[in-house]
């Protein structure tokens, strides 16, 4: 809807995509907005920068990422847009590349340029502003007491021999829990989120990391669902850590993880991770 009233006119917009020089010309272009703008965001660790960022995306009522031409995605801007679309914000995308279907489905608008997305907002459209969605909680506070099952598994990110290989093993052990591979279709996947108990998500060092299982991390975090993140790369990528459960290196971590750990209550998942560590440190004994 076009010719919005005044009372849009401060709406908060979330500024979404890697540190560019876009954000300077949408705030001056646009001074009748309120914008969020992530660069304002606690730097001092990582966690803080994290969590201020995760925040913004679920609360602001509207989220702008910018995607320019012949420049690599952001990596947290897809679990930004994860976050926000579990919320139902009215997400608009400028995706300049225009090769990520995904980014056509969550988002209300695409354009190809960020002067289409100013002009598009000069108009004053009317976003109607979220009633509170009631989330999911897949780890509710009330939790001490009650186990918190791990029983459907969603695997995403880089599906290879070896992690096909390590969900056989995990199988034939333990043949009653359910391991379901990401699909073609994130969205549709995204769709079924609330099913899952955890997220695996396999980024092989010598890879990019795959934007559509940042995607799902992030649509993860508003329901509290625990990520298993298997990752060999030499340097981390910091917000992630922040936003996962476990990181693990090997398939072997994998296996363990996924066929041992049946409460993710994080008393009693701790216990599992202490006889993890003693087996690893022994192993290292004994050289």
């Amino acid at each position: 809807m076009r010719g919005g009233s005044s009372n849009n006119t401060r709406i908060r917009i979330y500024l979404i995509g890697s540190y560019l020089g876009f954000r300077d010309k949408i705030i001056s272009a646009l001074p009748q907005y309120q914008f969020s703008d992530p660069r304002k965001h606690r730097q001092s660790c990582v966690l803080k920068l994290a969590y201020d960022d995760m925040t913004e995306a679920e609360t602001c009522p509207v989220a702008l990422a910018i995607f320019p031409k012949n420049k690599r995605k952001g990596v947290m801007s897809y679990a930004e847009l994860g976050a926000s679309k579990v919320h139902d914000n009215h997400i608009i995308v400028v995706d300049e590349d225009k090769d990520d279907p995904l980014l056509e489905k969550i988002a209300k608008q695409n354009f190809n340029s960020v002067d289409d997305a100013i002009a598009f907002l000069k108009t004053n459209p009317e976003f109607k502003r979220n009633k509170k969605k009631k989330i999911i909680k897949k780890y509710p506070q009330t939790t001490e007491h009650t186990g918190i099952p791990q029983k459907n598994i969603y695997i995403c990110g880089t599906i290879d021999e070896k992690i096909l290989e390590t969900i056989d093993k995990a199988k034939k052990i333990r043949p009653e829990k359910n391991f379901i591979l990401r699909s073609e279709d994130t969205y549709k996947d995204f769709q079924r989120i609330t099913e899952y108990d955890l997220i695996v998500a396999h980024f092989p060092g010598h890879l990019d990391w795959d934007r559509h299982a940042m995607f799902m991390i992030g649509a993860a975090y508003p329901h509290n669902i625990p990520v298993l993140l298997i990752e060999d790369k030499d340097w981390r990528y910091p917000p992630l850590q922040a936003i996962v459960r476990r990181h693990g290196r090997t398939m072997n971590c994998l296996l363990e993880y996924i066929t041992e750990v049946n409460d993710a209550h994080i008393s009693r998942e701790a216990v599992n991770m202490y006889a993890f560590f003693e087996r690893e440190m022994k192993r290292r004994k004994r050289g």
